[in-house]
């Protein structure tokens, strides 16, 4: 945590994910590692009681993970679709704005991300037919049961 209020119900995170992807096949192989750092800002108790997240960062990725996304192999070439290697390095930005609230038993989310890969280091790539997106997305949930002692949570 890089600053917080209790009272005021916020907290903001500088987070450091690091992940590995492996395949799902018969013989799982490793396909590459990302690293996302990112700004995370937590809000509680905004506009009467609706929860907002808000996320920010950079993307980056080795070149077995844009090789296997971004990558041409060049059986799979076609006039229209030249060979192409991709490279490890800048992968992008993503932002993201989420919110949430409960309503009794009913809890209800909604989100916004914007993701861009301007200037990625596969932005060459015969696979790349834009380079920015935005996904929308709400959620409904219905909570069956509850434990009958709640404990207050920092996530």
């Amino acid at each position: 945590t890089v600053a917080g209020s209790v009272a005021d119900r916020w907290r903001l995170d500088v987070r450091l994910p690091v992940r590995a992807a492996v395949t799902l096949e018969r013989s799982p192989r490793f396909a590459g590692t990302t690293f996302s750092p990112h700004l995370n800002l937590d809000m509680g108790g905004v506009a009467g009681g609706w929860n907002l997240g808000l996320l920010t960062g950079p993307l980056f990725a080795d070149r077995k993970y844009n090789e296997r996304v971004y990558g041409v192999d060049p059986a799979y070439a076609r006039p229209d679709r030249p060979a192409y290697q991709a490279r490890g390095g800048y992968a992008g930005w993503q932002a993201l704005a989420a919110t949430s609230r409960r309503f009794g038993s009913t809890w209800v989310g909604g989100f916004v991300r914007y993701d861009s890969l301007r200037g990625a280091a596969f932005d060459d790539s015969p696979l790349m037919r834009r380079n920015s997106a935005l996904t929308l997305g709400v959620g409904v949930s219905w909570i069956l049961k509850t434990s009958s002692e709640l404990v207050a949570s920092s996530d």
